[in-house]
C-alpha cells in the first residue's frame, strides 16, 4: 500500500509524478467522477498522456506555456496534468473575464498556444479580436456540451488529434518541484489580473498540507468540487487533495445551490472545499431532504464568517470545519486544526513560522515604524497587516510581473537586511495564537476617528432576519474627513424590508461610527467568478441617485428609520445641509 511520505520526500514530486503512482496504486478504483460518467485512475492516467503527447506533437516544451479556459469538466484536470507531465505551464484563465482584461491574461501568459472549451468559445474570440495575442491556428478547442459549427477561422478541434496517440507516458525529462506548473490569476477587483506562478512543489503541498494534515483525505475519500478550477481553492485543494493522496474527485461544473447537496449525496463525497460565500448561500437557501443525508464530515476553506460557523455544522451535521488563511502567490499560511469559532487558525509547521503582524496606519495606509525606522510588532488583540518572512522555507514565489512582484515586498521592516511578504490583509491575534480575520486593506475606513472593518460590520448586518448578503464600504461625503459607511445589501423582500426596524437592529448591534448611512438595496449582488465581492463600481456610484437605478436609502437619526434617498436629499447632503 503507498503510505504517507516524508516532507522530505514529497519535496521531489511532481503533477505527472503523482499521477502516474496513483494509476499504478489503484488503477482500477474510481478517480473522477462528473455528472454521468467516471474515470479510473488508469483511465485518468491514459487520457492525460494522450494530451501530453498531442502538446509534444504541437512543439510544446518544458517551459513553455500554454493557456487553458475552461468550465470545470475532466477535460480541464486532463489538461492539467498533461502539461505537468511534459514541464510546461498552465496559465489558468478565469472563464468570466472579457476583452480587455482575458486579452491581458492572455498577452502575459506568453503562451504559445491556447486550449479553450467551446462553452468560452465566444469570450475567447472576441478578445482576440481586440489584440489577436495568438495566431488563430495556434487556438485549440475542446467540445463537450457546445458544438461550435462555425469556428473561427485557423481555430483547430482536440478530439480528432487524440485519436491513437499513445497512452503510455511521455518520455521522462529532468523536472524538480521547484519548475513552474502554472499560473493561478488574482480576481482583479482593484486593477487587471496578476498571474501568481505557482510550482510543483506548491501543488504537493497543498494536497499534503491541506487534503492530508487539514480534511484527513485518505484513499477511501471522496472530495467534492463545486469551485471554479482555475482557482486556487477548486484546483491546488480541492484537486491536490484528491490526487496527492490518492482520493476520489467529484467536480460539478458550476455552483449550484440547489443541487449542492444532492450532489453531495449522488457521488457520495466525505469532504468539499468551499469559498465563505458559498457556505453562506447554501445556509441561505430552502432546506432539502439532502441537507443531512450527506456522508459529508468534514470541510476546508477560507472566508467563512463567524456568525453563520454554527449554523452550517448545524444545519448539515459537518463534524468540522477547518477555516485556513493564506495567499495563492505569498508565503503566508495557517490553518485552525482546533475548531476554535471564527478563527483563521494558527502556524502548523516550526518551519514555517515566518509570520508577524504589523502596527498599520488605516487611514495613510501604510506600515507605521518607529523612530529607528522600523515596524512595530501588533499586541495581542491589536489588528495590523500580516506579513510573512521571505527565507528558504517560506520562499516568495511572486508574479509573472516582476514590477508587480516588488509591490508586493518590504525591505529592512524588523533589522535590516530582511525582507517581508505583504499580504495586503488586517488581521489581529489572541493570546492562544489563533489569528482572526479582519479586512482587507483598502476596504477598512476610518470614520470619526474610528477604523471601521468592512468585513465586521458586514457579518452583523447579515445577522438581520432574511438578510442574505451585505457588501459594505466607505464613501466620502462632503465636509467630512475620511469616508462615511455604506452597504450593498440583498434581502429576501428586497426594498420592502422593515427599514425601521433594520435601523433598531443597527443602533443596537453597531457602535455609532459603524452604522452604515446610506443603504442600496440589490437584487443581485456583484461578485467575481470566485465568490468575492466587487466594490471598485459601488464606490464610484456612491449615493448618487442619477448613477444608480436602484432603491437607495439614507439613515435619518430624527425619524429613526432609512428612508429613501431621492434627487432632493441627495442635493442636500452635497450642500451641507444634512450631515453625518
Amino acid at each position: 500500500m503507498m503510505k504517507y511520505i516524508s516532507l522530505l520526500a514529497f519535496k521531489r514530486k511532481t503533477v505527472g509524478g503523482y499521477c502516474e503512482a496513483a494509476a499504478a496504486e489503484w488503477a482500477d478504483r474510481t478517480f473522477v467522477q462528473f455528472e454521468d460518467e467516471t474515470q479510473t485512475f488508469r483511465e485518468f492516467h491514459e487520457r492525460s498522456n494522450r494530451r501530453a503527447h498531442w502538446l509534444l506533437a504541437q512543439g510544446l516544451k518544458k517551459g513553455d506555456a500554454i493557456v487553458l479556459m475552461m468550465e470545470n469538466r475532466p477535460e480541464f484536470i486532463e489538461t492539467f496534468v498533461a502539461v505537468g507531465k511534459i514541464g510546461a505551464v498552465v496559465s489558468n484563465i478565469n472563464t468570466n473575464l472579457r476583452d480587455r482584461q482575458l486579452v491581458h491574461s492572455v498577452k502575459i501568459s506568453q503562451a504559445k498556444l491556447a486550449v479553450v472549451g467551446t462553452e468560452c468559445a465566444e469570450a475567447f474570440a472576441a478578445a482576440m479580436a481586440i489584440e489577436p495575442v495568438l495566431a488563430a491556428d495556434r487556438v485549440f478547442y475542446d467540445t463537450r456540451w457546445e458544438q461550435l459549427p462555425n469556428p473561427p477561422e485557423g481555430w483547430q478541434p482536440i478530439e480528432p488529434m487524440l485519436t491513437g496517440l499513445p497512452t503510455e507516458s511521455p518520455p521522462k525529462i529532468k523536472l524538480r518541484s521547484t519548475d513552474m506548473l502554472c499560473y493561478i490569476f488574482t480576481s482583479g477587483t482593484t486593477g487587471l489580473p496578476k498571474a501568481a506562478k505557482i510550482n510543483h512543489l506548491r501543488f504537493a503541498s497543498a494536497g499534503i498540507g491541506m487534503g492530508w494534515y487539514g480534511m484527513n483525505i485518505r484513499s477511501t475519500d471522496t472530495v467534492y468540487c463545486a469551485l471554479p478550477l482555475y482557482h486556487s481553492n477548486g484546483l491546488l485543494i480541492a484537486f491536490g487533495s484528491a490526487l496527492v493522496n490518492g482520493a476520489s474527485f467529484a467536480i460539478a461544473r458550476k455552483l449550484s445551490v440547489r443541487r449542492f447537496w444532492e450532489d453531495c449525496v449522488r457521488f457520495g463525497a466525505t469532504a468539499f472545499v468551499y469559498i465563505g460565500e458559498v457556505l453562506r448561500y447554501l445556509v441561505n437557501s430552502p432546506e432539502t431532504p439532502f441537507d443531512r443525508a450527506h456522508k459529508v464530515t468534514r470541510c476546508l476553506g477560507n472566508g467563512l464568517r463567524p456568525d453563520i460557523w454554527d449554523l452550517v455544522k448545524e444545519r448539515f451535521n459537518i463534524a468540522n470545519i477547518r477555516e485556513f488563511y493564506a495567499a495563492t502567490e505569498g508565503n503566508a499560511f495557517t490553518l485552525n486544526l482546533d475548531g476554535a469559532h471564527g478563527s483563521v487558525g494558527r502556524i502548523i509547521l516550526k518551519s514555517s513560522n515566518n509570520l508577524v503582524l504589523a502596527r498599520f496606519d488605516v487611514e495613510q495606509e501604510e506600515i507605521v515604524r518607529d523612530e529607528n525606522g522600523f515596524a512595530i510588532v501588533c499586541k495581542s488583540g491589536e489588528s495590523g497587516e500580516l506579513l510573512g518572512k521571505i527565507k528558504a522555507t517560506t520562499p516568495f514565489l511572486g508574479y509573472s510581473d516582476e514590477k508587480e512582484s516588488k509591490k508586493k515586498l518590504l525591505f529592512d521592516v524588523f533589522e535590516k537586511g530582511d525582507s517581508y511578504f505583504r499580504t495586503g490583509d488586517l488581521l489581529k491575534q489572541d493570546e492562544a495564537g489563533n489569528y482572526y480575520f479582519v479586512d482587507r486593506i483598502g476596504d477598512t475606513y476610518r470614520w470619526k476617528g474610528e477604523n471601521v472593518s468592512t468585513n465586521e460590520v458586514g457579518e452583523v448586518l447579515t445577522s438581520f432576519p432574511g438578510m442574505r448578503l451585505a457588501n459594505v464600504y466607505g464613501v466620502q461625503v462632503p465636509n467630512a474627513d475620511g469616508r462615511v459607511g455604506m452597504a450593498a445589501l440583498s434581502h429576501d423582500e428586497g426594498g420592502d424590508f422593515d427599514r425601521d426596524a433594520f435601523y433598531r437592529f443597527v443602533e443596537e448591534k453597531l457602535p455609532a461610527y459603524a452604522r452604515p448611512a446610506f443603504l442600496r438595496v440589490k437584487k443581485d449582488m456583484d461578485l467575481t467568478g470566485t465568490f468575492k465581492f466587487v466594490k471598485s463600481e459601488l464606490k464610484k456610484q456612491g449615493y448618487d441617485p442619477k448613477l444608480v437605478n436602484e432603491p437607495l436609502f439614507v439613515r435619518n437619526d430624527v425619524l429613526m428609520t432609512y428612508e429613501a434617498l431621492d434627487e432632493y436629499t441627495y442635493e442636500a447632503i452635497e450642500v451641507g445641509m444634512l450631515r453625518f
